[in-house]
């Protein structure tokens, strides 16, 4: 019996589904402003593991998630980098999907949905809610008034009156209300816009999650899954206008959130440019040795990213490979069937099913699937292996966890190339990684850019597109990524 940690009602509970073997399951996704960080990929992991066992368990297992495609910080990152909105969304879009492939996410059945693409759906929406009187529009907008809603605050144990008095929300003085809340957005001059009955304009940031969920799902979906971070106001305002909008029962089942990735101990802030890419990571890192560092922590709980915490995590993923390998090993080779080894295989199996069970704890798996390692090498199970190897193969994929022998690719020899053909700095002074060595070219093309030396700009883009390297040039910023 699986149990799920609800943060609705703040306690675990048996995990019940809306229909007989079948989850349908929501997780807020990527607003693609900037390069995705680890930050995004923790969730990208969690989720797709939690997917992973219910497959396992037998459950038919539907999942979607939406790209914020349209939104104030693209907006504001477009004016910035001199690239219109719908070129800074699809390059990340891009780079995001290379990180869904590249740390082994199980897309059978998912669904990635554009806000872009469901303008009609999230208009109509919001014209329910204002039929409905929960909804009314100024100047700058339609808004959803907090007040009409009893219940608001149930998901972050919150009252309407301390936040009104105490919360930080965003100043508009043509609203009731400070705390009520955007559903659609006059657009400013120069700004993206779809046509509505209120005018020119874009949907809020809330009012994408709740249409495109219940839309793909239906109402009463099973799982809704985000960052710590999103309980409020995020999924307070998605519980408020979904239950507005249909108002006989909950929109959710289970409300699942994660912790988010501290980096030396501090919270990660792209303000204050203490934040690391998945790209930063994985130039040295193996996407596995993430994906294990991810699990390797309740997901509940903040985790904290540090290069000594990785070399460690890449010591115990190493491990696991060896072991792995030997045991094909042995499996290939005529065994000795033993009833007392395979009762042994079963009972820490089972074990390592049993913390799943416990509302998905990943931690606890692993250190059984590392207990198992241990009887193995101490000669505790010298039989069954081809027995051990389909449950060890079991744990692996539930984990998402792939067993490889490549080594990251080293292209360095030839970006060093590339700087000492052009002359603009002194490569052998420093041992840099591929990545700063991009970052270095990137800067003289940047130069050469100011100085309108385009053709030699273009040459050099031109060899780091051979390279993998993808490269996109706005007035003011280059975006750019290695891909597959």
């Amino acid at each position: 019996m699986i149990k799920v940690y609800n943060t609705l009602t703040r306690k675990k509970e048996e995990f019940v589904t809306r229909e007989k073997d079948k989850v349908y399951m929501y997780v807020c996704g990527l607003t693609p402003d900037n390069y995705p960080h680890i930050g995004h990929a923790r969730p990208l992991v969690v989720y797709d593991t939690m997917k992973r066992y219910l497959k396992y368990k037998g459950y038919q297992v539907k999942y979607v998630q939406n790209y914020t495609d349209i939104d104030d910080k693209i907006i504001k990152r477009s004016i910035e980098w001199g690239l219109s909105p719908k070129e800074i969304a699809e390059t990340f879009i891009k780079m995001y999907e290379k990180y869904i492939h590249q740390l082994n996410i199980d897309i059978e059945d998912n669904l990635y949905i554009k806000v872009t693409d469901q303008i009609k759906d999230i208009i109509e929406f919001i014209k329910v809610l204002q039929d409905k009187n929960f909804a009314y529009q100024t100047d700058t907008g339609v808004y959803f008034e907090v007040k009409k809603f009893k219940d608001y605050g149930k998901l972050s144990n919150r009252k309407i009156e301390d936040m009104l008095s105490g919360v930080r929300i965003e100043v508009d003085e043509t609203k009731k209300e400070p705390i009520d809340f955007a559903l659609w957005k006059k657009s400013k001059e120069g700004e993206p816009f779809w046509e509505s009955p209120w005018g020119k304009g874009r949907p809020g940031w809330h009012i994408e999650c709740s249409v495109i969920s219940i839309k793909y799902l239906g109402f009463g979906f099973d799982i809704h899954g985000g960052g710590n971070d999103l309980i409020f106001p995020h999924h307070e305002n998605e519980i408020a206008q979904g239950e507005a909008w249909k108002g006989d029962r909950p929109v959710v089942r289970y409300w699942l959130h994660n912790g988010l990735v501290n980096l030396n101990k501090e919270k990660m802030s792209k303000s204050l440019g203490n934040f690391l890419t998945i790209e930063d990571i994985l130039k040295t890192y193996e996407p596995e040795v993430l994906r294990l560092f991810l699990l390797s922590s309740d997901y509940h709980s903040p985790v904290d990213y540090s290069d000594e915490k990785m070399e460690d995590i890449r010591k115990q993923y190493y491990k696991i490979r060896e072991f792995y390998s030997m045991l094909q090993t042995l499996s290939k080779k005529e065994e000795y069937v033993s009833d007392n080894s395979k009762k042994l295989i079963d009972s820490i199996f089972n074990e390592f099913l049993d913390n799943m069970d416990d509302d998905f704890n990943t931690q606890g798996a692993i250190g059984v699937l590392f207990k198992l390692i241990n009887k193995f090498n101490t000669g505790e199970i010298k039989e069954n292996y081809s027995y051990l190897l389909e449950k060890v193969n079991d744990m692996l994929n539930i984990l998402g966890i792939k067993i490889t022998f490549r080594e990251l690719e080293n292209i360095k020899e030839e970006l060093i190339k590339i700087i000492n053909d052009y002359s603009f700095y002194n490569s052998n002074d420093e041992n840099l990684s591929e990545l700063e060595l991009v970052k270095k070219i990137i800067d003289y093309r940047k130069k050469l850019r100011e100085d309108k030396n385009f053709k030699l700009s273009d040459e050099i883009r031109d060899r780091l597109n051979r390279l993998g390297y993808e490269i996109r040039d706005g007035r003011k910023e280059t975006i750019f990524f290695k891909r597959e």
